[in-house]
């Protein structure tokens, strides 16, 4: 069988045990038996969509992975995204005061997932990602979150350091 995925799917296919793929662009996404991508793509191959954004659809995707391809998932890369999502669950209930106005699906999942409430009234900050040219009047509200560029390759650190950023952004501006 020939599986492909693209470079921000990888970690996810080798935190799931799978060794035999090849990465691709998403703009060659073609002649495969299967396609491993972010749900939000569009693929005219048959695929498995996962989402990447918070430690807990990292932790669901790759049981997506283990179960369809029938491998074992690293146990101490599983510890570890445990541990995350652990950590994230315990700060929950002190950000649910915190307003947000999110501009992104994937932003949105990160934001309500750390336990901030999610606004489009009445909000205390705006988040934005990086790609999003928008001119926005609240300048010193405004969050950018790094999306595909200048993000880390690794999938546990690239969500690690967007929920950092985020929290040491509504934290200090509070």
């Amino acid at each position: 069988m020939k599986i492909i995925t693209t470079p921000m799917c990888e970690d996810a296919l080798k935190i799931a045990g799978i060794q035999e793929y090849s990465v691709v662009k998403p703009n060659e996404i073609k002649d495969a038996d299967i396609a491993v991508l972010l749900s939000e793509t569009k693929s005219d191959i048959p695929t498995i969509a996962i989402k990447l954004n918070t430690y807990t659809q990292l932790y669901e995707s790759i049981h997506i992975l283990e179960n369809k391809f029938d491998t074992s998932a690293n146990v101490d890369e599983m510890e570890k995204i445990t541990e995350l999502i652990n950590t994230n669950k315990n700060k929950q209930s002190s950000r649910k005061n915190t307003k947000v106005k999110v501009y992104s699906n994937f932003l949105r999942d990160t934001v309500s997932d750390m336990g901030y409430t999610i606004s489009d009234i009445d909000y205390d900050f705006i988040v934005l990602p990086d790609f999003m040219n928008k001119k926005l009047d609240d300048n010193d509200k405004v969050i950018i979150i790094p999306s595909h560029k200048n993000v880390s390759k690794n999938i546990i650190q690239r969500i690690k350091e967007r929920y950092e950023l985020l929290e040491n952004k509504l934290c200090m501006k509070q």
